[in-house]
Formats: C-alpha cells, sequence, structure tokens
C-alpha cells in the first residue's frame, strides 16, 4: 500500500503531504435558502465531479468504509478524507491522506473548490455543493465507477452503501439543553482552553486547546496529541466538524480536541463555549485563552 493515512504521524506525513493554504472562508453557512436541502443520504455515491480547478474526469465519492469516507479519484491517484452533512443543508469535507504519486512536487494536491464548500442541495439526480451564500462550487452527477491505482487497496473504489452508521451521523441533532444559548459563527472564532473538571488534571493536560479559524478549519490539541479539521457552525448552534489526521502519543491527556468533531451543536454559558452531542448530551466546556 503506497497510502499516506490518518493513523501515519503528522511530522511523518509532512514530507509527503504538503501543507495546503486555502484561500479564507467565513466558518458559516444558512440552514436554509432558497433552495429544499433534500435528504443527506443522497450524498452517498460515486458522482463524476465538475469544478472549477478540478482535473477533468475526476470523481468524488461519500460514503462511510473502513478505508476512507470521502475519496476524490484524480488521474495521478486518489486522496481520502472525511466528510459531514446534516438535514438543514450543511456539509463540508476534507482530505487528508493519499496515493504517493499524487505528492509529487509538480502535482501538490490542492482542492480550493472543496474548502470552500459549506452546504448542499439536490438538483434532480444531480448534487450541488454550495458556498456558504448558496452559490454552487462543484457538481455531482451520479454513474461514476471509480478504480483503484496499482497500489491502492480496491476497497476505495467499491460501491457505498447507506448504512446504519451514516443514518445516525446525518441525523437532525437534538435542541440544546436548557441554559444554552446557540453560538453563532463569530463567537466560536478564536483559541479556547478546557474548563477544569472537563478533563484530567495533569502537566499535559493543561496544554490542552481548541481554536477555531476565518479559514473554516480547527486545530486543537489534547495536550501532547495534534488534532484538527474542517468545521461549520450554522443558525441555532448547529455544528458540524471533521476529524483529520493526528498523531498518536500515549498520555494522560484532555478529550477537548474531540469535541468539535463529536458535537451536533455549540452553545454559549456565562461567555463560555458548550459543545453537545447530537442527542443533546453536553460533552465538555471551554473558556477563552
Amino acid at each position: 500500500m503506497a497510502l499516506l493515512g490518518a493513523a501515519l504521524l503528522m511530522s511523518a506525513c509532512a514530507e509527503q503531504s504538503p501543507v495546503v493554504r486555502s484561500r479564507p472562508v467565513t466558518p458559516s453557512a444558512p440552514a436554509s435558502g432558497p433552495w429544499t436541502p433534500g435528504d443527506p443520504t443522497r450524498l452517498v455515491g460515486s458522482w463524476h465531479l465538475t469544478a472549477a480547478g478540478e482535473d477533468p474526469g475526476a470523481i468524488l465519492t461519500i460514503g462511510d468504509r473502513e478505508s476512507g469516507k470521502l475519496v476524490l479519484f484524480r488521474r495521478c491517484g486518489m486522496f481520502f478524507g472525511g466528510w459531514r452533512a446534516n438535514p438543514h443543508g450543511l456539509f463540508i469535507g476534507d482530505l487528508y491522506g493519499g496515493d504517493q504519486s499524487c505528492y509529487l512536487p509538480a502535482k501538490n494536491p490542492a482542492w480550493p473548490w472543496l474548502d470552500r464548500v459549506t452546504g448542499f442541495r439536490t438538483d434532480g439526480s444531480a448534487m450541488l455543493l454550495l458556498d456558504r451564500a448558496g452559490a454552487t462550487v462543484a457538481r455531482l452527477t451520479p454513474g461514476a465507477h471509480p478504480h483503484a491505482g496499482p497500489n491502492d487497496s480496491t476497497t476505495y473504489a467499491g460501491p457505498p452503501v447507506v448504512t446504519k452508521a451514516i443514518r445516525d451521523q446525518v441525523r437532525d441533532p437534538a435542541p440544546l439543553p436548557a441554559g444554552l444559548r446557540p453560538a453563532p459563527a463569530s463567537d466560536v472564532l478564536g483559541r479556547w482552553l478546557p474548563v477544569v473538571g472537563h478533563e484530567q488534571k495533569s502537566p499535559v493536560a493543561d496544554r490542552a486547546f481548541v481554536a477555531f479559524g476565518r479559514d473554516g478549519r480547527y486545530t486543537g490539541s489534547d495536550g501532547c496529541n495534534g488534532a484538527g479539521g474542517r468545521y461549520v457552525v450554522g443558525p441555532d448552534g448547529l455544528l458540524l466538524a471533521t476529524s483529520g489526521a493526528s498523531t498518536a502519543i500515549g498520555c494522560a491527556n484532555s478529550p477537548v480536541s474531540e469535541w468539535p468533531a463529536r458535537a451536533g451543536r455549540v452553545g454559549l454559558r456565562h461567555g463560555r463555549l458548550v459543545f453537545v452531542s447530537p442527542t443533546g448530551t453536553i460533552l465538555g466546556e471551554v473558556t477563552r485563552a
């Protein structure tokens, strides 16, 4: 297997996976607009991809397989990552690993169109990926049949199916618990530290944090391992966040960097940010650094 995966240390991937800097986007998206978003499970499939700057003939697979949930097939090979969506029309995707043949200096991977996407809607049998203003960024047309490269597992090219795990992932999250007000995107920005009592207290945990940037990406640490991904905040505190590659150093750590990807909503209480699971359970609380 000539793949760079999320299980590899970030430092080990540095030479093969150059940092991709995309143009900033506002990390928010409308929960509704002049469109009907449609059932998020309709996103599952292998699609002919049309987007500005993307390879002709590119294919995007959206699914839920052990080998990768979001896969972009290009002429050089493939990239994989994760995605999140909800019934309110929010969608984000992130790519953080792939075929080494696509990481040659002359083929530095970039997908600025994907970094602009914060929503989706149906268009007949096709799906449209939208920016925060509701403009179409990419068009997905059904009927694609990707092929794995000679060094890649064939499981990446297998047709995805809608599973119970996917249905659970895209269902409408429970409302915020009493006492919390929805956090708007502007109030989520910045660096946050875990509140005492929600993490294991240790010298390592004291270095834990999570930070939300204006470019639609977040970073964090459990005290010794880096983490991060893409995120979007919608109305009523709706939160979607992907969980990308991270290191895997064992330590007495804090779960704070995991809360964004595990949450369905985010609220505010006494100036603190509170992450709430899709079932309405409070995951943890952070305060501004």
